[in-house]
């Protein structure tokens, strides 16, 4: 074998040579000059070639057969013969050629290529191209892309960018795939990271699935201007439901999806929804119009507004406007089937100010479409301002102030107007604190005669004195050979508050807010405004947690405490009845790992004074790695519900996976929510199966049915019940994650 050798061993090599051949020093000189900074050793753009018997002309061709190997920069290439071009830069090569260049290879009988420019054809090739991208949203994480199949000639249009003849392409093995795209004309353009192709047809396990004339999808991740894929569902309310997306990619920054919508039983709807996002501004508006719901009888529409913007200077705003045409839209039209059982729909905007320190100021309007049950009162508007100095000369001084006007027909109607000037000291230690608080809380009604049933004006001042106050205590243990440190957290919170009679005024937003942890070491127990309830009380509460010590982070924790009454109740909401005893029911609680792979969750609400249970949870989860994940869970209230939910998915071998969820009251023996699933992983594609039936406002039950086809993420057929199951079952995970990335139009 002939190999360029060093120049000192060229003379020595030079009798085994054709007589035609004709070097000159310089010419091989320059071929071998070497250097490190390239993959192969060698100087950036000096080409380095062997082969069993070399001949040529100086400065001109080298002409090579016989086991030919070429390398320059980060390409190499073999083949059974070969003719190299010096003067144009261009290489011929014949007989099983194989071009590696980085992590492609094409392989094929022949291949005319200009090596610094990348133009050129090879005849007949089998190619594999992969590319390393980083993952929307995930700075430093990167995934890769793979591409590969063959085709009748694939013509290299300049770096990172082909043409193909009659080829086909996938995303699985190139030895016979899944599934491929085939089409008369294909073009990969790693650059832009598009694919484009004309003539073009799926083909899924040997059987062509659809045709398309032009066909545009992404090779990098990206989002694209095309069609995406086609969904297509049955439900009870809709029958079969297809809908067929054309996504704009209009900038980086802002793009619109227009989605037709065909349903069997109701016709056709136009669905469109607008994207926009900037530094300061993100915005989203969706619009839905049936022209004649052949059930209904009319037409019916939806419109969706969010709206966030940061104006500067302190200044931001919001805008949150939903609307239907009539209260059944969602029971009836919606895709989405946990919709059908949305209560109220809410409109409101919001500027606010904030001067980055010590003052607050917002201004709001808000109103209610109410589509099941009472409506709700409207804000219109609401005005809220807020000073707070943290620390001045060790105290916390904050004044908050709000006024609003509510309206809502045939019910109390007026403004309401609050503020509560407050002084704290905070008395801090490593190992305790003492927090004494000071408040006043003032309101002032002045309601609409012409609508109240109460007063016309009346006011309310109620001093709010509280002491709260904690110990820390830890230690080091050790549980089964791992060290952890054990805390003890004993709290002691004193609330008096005297009696204000407030029979007398209405109740705009107020509600008794549910007993628990959280609850017990709050001032008032209404939420809202319209009642501040008498309190002279004190309330005990010990958690113990248990922290790794090598990471920091909760591996458990244990909490039980009480509230002690030293004055019975009398402030009440309408209806409400006042309590009785001395003390509160008690309230104990357990959330952590029971093992690594295992959670624990036990909450309950004991009835001291009628030696009963309140309230009662129980919840189990276990998820040994990703896609395998069991939770079962029991919600119990008495006289109200004894909930059970149990959700699951797991491999059932052969690449297949079950999912589901089953979620009722045995109480009254309705079932609430069921899904049923199972999901196929193929490598390069993925099957989803699932039905989904779930109890609406109405009290009927909305049925769905999802069948998806995943391909590789370049391309999905169908309609997808992944969102469904990432909501509804408790640590779903994606069975193909690693390929999980939309790559086919919007995310």
């Amino acid at each position: 074998m002939i190999r360029v050798l060093p120049l000192a061993a060229l003379w020595a090599a030079a009798p085994t040579w054709a007589s035609d051949t004709a070097f000159s020093i310089e010419a091989f000189r320059a071929m071998l000059a070497a250097s490190a900074t390239s993959p192969s050793g060698l100087a950036p753009g000096v080409t380095v070639l062997t082969a069993d018997r070399v001949v040529g002309r100086q400065d001109v061709d080298v002409r090579a057969e016989g086991q030919v190997s070429i390398e320059r920069d980060a390409i190499s290439l073999d083949s059974d013969r070969a003719r190299y071009d010096l003067l144009a830069d261009e290489l011929a090569a014949e007989g099983s050629v194989h071009l590696k260049r980085g992590k492609d290879t094409i392989s094929g009988p022949s291949l005319r290529l200009k090596l610094g420019e990348m133009l050129g054809r090879f005849d007949h090739p089998e190619y594999r191209i992969e590319r390393s991208r980083e993952v929307r949203g995930r700075p430093g994480v990167s995934t890769v892309v793979r591409g590969s199949g063959s085709a009748d000639a694939l013509d290299f249009a300049g770096e990172n960018q082909y043409r193909l003849k009659n080829a086909t392409f996938t995303t699985c093995e190139a030895t016979d795939p899944a599934w491929y795209l085939k089409a008369k004309e294909l073009s990969l353009d790693y650059d832009a990271g598009a694919g484009s192709g004309s003539g073009t047809s799926f083909n899924f396990q040997g059987i062509p699935l659809f045709y398309s004339p032009v066909l545009a999808f992404p090779l990098d991740g990206e989002r694209r201007s095309g069609f995406l894929p086609m969904t297509v569902g049955q439900s009870n309310t809709v029958g079969l439901d297809i809908t067929l997306p054309y996504y704009f990619n209009l900038a980086p920054n802002y793009d619109d999806t227009f989605a037709p919508r065909l349903t069997g039983r109701r016709g056709l709807q136009l669905n469109n929804e607008f994207r926009y996002l900037s530094e300061n501004v993100s915005s989203n508006v969706r619009t839905d119009w049936l022209p004649q719901d052949a059930v209904y009888g009319s037409s019916r529409s939806l419109v969706s507004v969010q709206h966030l913007q940061n104006f500067g200077s302190g200044f931001s705003g919001r805008v949150n406007f939903n609307a239907v045409s009539d209260s059944s839209y969602f029971a009836d039209l919606s895709s989405n089937v946990t919709q059908t059982s949305t209560d109220n729909l809410i409109r409101e905007g919001e500027l606010n100010y904030s001067n980055g320190s010590w003052f607050t100021a917002s201004a709001l309007t808000q109103r209610f479409q109410t589509l099941v049950g009472s409506p709700q009162y409207n804000r219109l508007p609401q005005l809220r301002a807020q000073a707070w100095l943290p620390d001045w000369h060790g105290l916390s001084l904050k004044l908050p102030v709000e006024t609003a006007q509510f309206r809502r027909a045939e019910a109390d109607q007026g403004w309401r107007s609050v503020s509560y000037p407050q002084v704290q000291y905070s008395w801090l230690r490593p190992d305790a604190y003492i927090t004494p608080k000071l408040g006043v809380h003032l309101t002032d009604y002045s309601l609409s005669e012409e609508h109240s049933t109460s007063s016309g004006n009346s006011d309310r001042a109620v001093p709010i004195a509280s002491l709260d106050s904690g110990l820390f205590f830890e230690r080091a243990v050790q549980v089964r050979g791992r060290t952890y440190v054990q805390t003890l957290e004993p709290r002691i919170y004193y609330l008096y508050v005297p009696y204000r009679n407030q029979d007398s005024l209405p109740v705009f937003d107020s509600g008794v807010s549910d007993f628990g942890f959280s609850q017990i070491f709050s001032e008032n127990l209404f939420s809202g405004q319209d009642r501040i309830a008498n309190a002279n009380q004190l309330t005990t509460a010990v958690t113990s947690r248990l922290i790794r010590q090598d990471s920091g982070s909760e591996f458990g924790r244990a909490s039980l405490g009480t509230r002690f009454y030293f004055d019975s109740q009398r402030v009440t909401l309408p209806g409400e009845e006042t309590r009785s005893g001395e003390m509160a029911d008690i309230l104990g609680g357990f959330a952590g790992h029971v093992r690594d792979d295992t959670q624990l969750e036990l909450y309950a609400q004991y009835n001291p004074r009628d030696s009963r249970l309140e309230r009662a949870t129980f919840a189990l989860r276990y998820q040994p790695g990703e896609a395998q994940a069991v939770s079962l869970s029991y919600r119990y209230k008495r006289d109200d519900f004894r909930d059970v939910d149990l959700t699951a998915q797991w491999p059932l071998g052969g690449g297949f996976y079950g999912v589901g969820r089953v979620n009722g009251d045995v109480q009254t023996h309705k079932l609430t929510q069921a899904i049923a699933g199972v999901e196929y992983n193929g490598g390069c594609w993925v099957l989803r199966l699932a039905a989904h039936s779930l109890l609406n406002t109405t009290g009927s039950y909305t049925n769905a049915y999802f069948l998806q086809l995943e391909f590789g993420g370049v391309v999905s057929v169908g309609n997808s019940p992944v969102s469904l199951l990432e909501r509804s079952v408790v640590g779903y995970g994606r069975i193909n994650q690693s390929s999980s990335s939309p790559v086919f139009g919007r995310e």
